[in-house]
């Protein structure tokens, strides 16, 4: 894998992450900052939801490749975007995994902090809701708009990319996560950028019938497992 734009990125905001969670202050003071955004416990519970990876797969991925089917941009196929976010997940859980030392917001109970429920005090780093809807965006973003550069593409890819820039502080702002946590997630989401690049990628990401009848299936799964449960928990 060569030292790319993707990766130099990826490596910088995990420089980042690194040197913010180093500084405690920094991460305190951000969360009691956007903390005080939350301006609806109701509204904050779905909208945060948006980066859960269950609803990425039964309703994100299906409308951003419903989107770019029927606009100028390029098609970007349901499989290329199911793929990539099993892909987040998997390198999110490897760094959990070893950053399983990393204590959420929720395990310290401020005063001055109004949670969301639920509250979960483990596994703080990265964010596995940011890295998603990051991942899945940047990626579909990348190739809708690629060679595309009229206002209606760069419109589209403005307003998806804020969406998911918001989403992803909204794990900060319901006190889930760290600013530390979500600049670790961006630092996935380019890596992963990176990954789908690779020559070996190429053909399961684009042309392989397995992967596309399969990514059909999960997303079929993931909407039984919502409708039958009830909820993304």
């Amino acid at each position: 894998m060569t030292i790319n734009n993707y990766s130099l990125l990826s490596l910088i905001f995990f420089a980042l992450a690194l040197l913010v969670k180093s500084v405690p202050a920094i991460d305190i003071w951000f969360l009691k900052a956007l903390n005080s955004l939350m301006f609806s416990k109701v509204f904050f519970s779905y909208f945060t939801e948006l980066g859960n990876g269950l609803i990425c797969l039964a309703i994100i991925i299906p409308a951003l490749s419903f989107l770019s089917f029927n606009t100028e941009l390029n098609n970007v196929k349901v499989q290329t975007l199911v793929i990539v976010g099993l892909l987040v997940g998997l390198v999110v859980k490897v760094l959990k995994e070893l950053a399983s030392f990393s204590l959420r917001p929720g395990f310290y109970k401020y005063e001055d902090v109004n949670y969301l429920e639920p509250i979960f005090s483990y596994n703080s780093f990265p964010s596995g809701h940011a890295a998603t809807i990051l991942g899945i965006s940047l990626v579909w973003i990348s190739q809708a708009t690629k060679n595309k550069s009229t206002k209606h593409s760069v419109a589209i890819a403005s307003v998806l990319l804020s969406l998911a820039i918001f989403v992803s502080l909204s794990r900060v702002i319901i006190g889930a996560h760290w600013l530390s946590d979500i600049l670790g997630s961006i630092a996935v989401a380019f890596l992963i950028l990176n990954i789908i690049e690779l020559k070996a990628m190429k053909e399961i990401l684009f042309t392989n019938n397995l992967s596309k009848y399969i990514s059909y299936f999960l997303i079929g799964i993931s909407w039984l497992y919502i409708i039958s449960q009830g909820t993304v928990y």
